[in-house]
């Protein structure tokens, strides 16, 4: 059937579902800049709807008739589009109607990804209409953002790009050191793992806002959780009890979201591994969660008050620090497990987990191999993990007030509670 359908249009069933996805690509980008024209309704644009469409179209069609007649086909309708669009955009600056460029560029792109359908790059031409058309549709909104950054912050995420695509490439990937278990390379990476997580966390707080505890704790748990649970702790002595109880709300928000942080950095580092680890993960993020919504509603009515400063977490002597302590984290786990063996590595879990969780999870992610390996591998994360937490729990009971200990008492207490029930699964079954 294909066969014949083929010799009578010269098309196959391929060429004709890349037609109807060039036309969605066209017809998509040209909707968002549809709406764009009719908002700005004194503004002249380049293009709508219809004419990206066709240059979708268009895209797919020269690259098809290039397949027939020679590559210098498409060359010549791509020199075409940039006619079209360089005359365009004379006119429209000559009547003073949009200036900005984004719509022209816009349309070569789109040519571009109607022949990148016809070349089976299917699934990297949508990629890129979804990145295109967020960054016309959220225009104003990331324009805001810009706004809100600081000369520090911008540094700080050019220095990112630095230590994620400059210094990696130029490292020794070799191993060296004690049990020939250090790598800079593979060491590195954890870094702009670690960074890049926290680097995003902050971001999302600096694009959403940290005004409330509740959202405060939540996003400014992908920061830093231990941050968040000092910040609200001091605080709580200084406001209210009505405002206490949304401290506790957002101390339990931080301390619950670094699970599923967790369970992101062990799968970069090792999917099989995560497969294994997303139910406790799952289980102790509803418990938190679960126990902070629980707080909203009888304590329903109050005020909520207060707003989280985050310190931008990005800068080089961190992610050094990180790198040495990363690197003594493996030699403590390698020298506890071959002096005191899986009890010596749960050992080296609850001290790490003291100061960071990051280390050990990355760590322990990297080594686990096998089947056993895997389930030390997981208890070793949780371990470090609840130490992690009962640090936060000491810090709340020290420097908290009366009302923050009893209100995130009952937090802490689920989180605990689901991750001794998850020992003792493990210990009888």
């Amino acid at each position: 059937m294909n066969e014949v359908l083929s010799k009578l249009t010269g098309f196959s069933p391929e060429h004709i579902v890349g037609f109807l996805i060039s036309v969605f690509i066209g017809f998509l980008i040209g909707l968002e800049r549809q709406f764009t024209k009719e908002i700005k309704e004194k503004e002249e644009q380049f293009a709508g709807v219809r004419t990206f469409t066709m240059i979708s179209i268009l895209g797919f069609l020269s690259a098809f008739l290039s397949s027939q007649l020679g590559a210098w086909f498409f060359g010549v309708a791509l020199v075409c589009i940039f006619a079209l669009v360089m005359v365009s955009y004379i006119q429209l600056s000559r009547t003073g109607g949009n200036k900005g460029g984004t719509s022209e560029i816009a349309t070569i792109i789109t040519f571009l990804l109607g022949g990148m359908v016809f070349l089976k790059f299917i699934l990297l031409a949508l990629i890129i209409m979804v990145v295109l058309v967020l960054l016309l549709a959220y225009k104003p909104t990331l324009h805001q953002f810009v706004k809100k950054l600081t000369r520090e912050e911008l540094l700080a995420i050019i220095q990112f790009v630095v230590m994620s695509a400059l210094v990696i490439p130029f490292l020794p990937d070799e191993n060296f050191g004690p049990y020939k278990l250090w790598n800079l390379k593979d060491i590195w990476k954890m870094v702009v793992l670690v960074s890049g997580t926290s680097l995003v966390g902050y971001m999302i707080a600096k694009f959403v806002g940290s005004k409330g505890t509740l959202l405060a704790g939540a996003i400014g748990g992908l920061v830093s959780s231990t941050s968040v649970t000092l910040a609200f702790s001091r605080k709580s002595k200084e406001a209210s009890g009505a405002s206490s109880i949304y401290f506790a709300m957002g101390i339990i928000c931080a301390c619950s979201i670094m699970f599923p942080r967790i369970l992101f950095e062990v799968y970069v580092v090792n999917p099989q591994l995560a497969r294994q680890l997303w139910v406790v993960v799952i289980l102790l993020s509803v418990a938190g969660f679960g126990a902070a919504f629980l707080i909203y509603k009888i304590k329903k009515g109050k005020t909520d008050s207060g707003e989280l400063p985050l310190r931008n977490p990005l800068d080089l002597s961190t992610a050094i620090k990180f790198a040495l302590f990363y690197a003594a984290i493996q030699w403590l786990v390698k020298f506890s497990t071959e002096k005191f063996g899986d009890n010596g590595t749960y050992i080296a879990g609850a001290i790490s987990g003291i100061t960071d969780v990051d280390a050990i999870t990355l760590s322990m992610a990297k080594m686990a191999s096998g089947n056993e390996a895997s389930i030390i591998a997981i208890n070793t994360i949780l371990i470090a993990a609840l130490s992690n937490t009962l640090v936060k729990f000491i810090i709340v009971m020290v420097l908290g007030s009366a009302e923050l200990r009893k209100t995130a008492f009952i937090g802490f207490c689920s989180i605990f509670v689901v991750g001794a029930a998850y020992f003792c699964f493990r210990l009888f079954f």
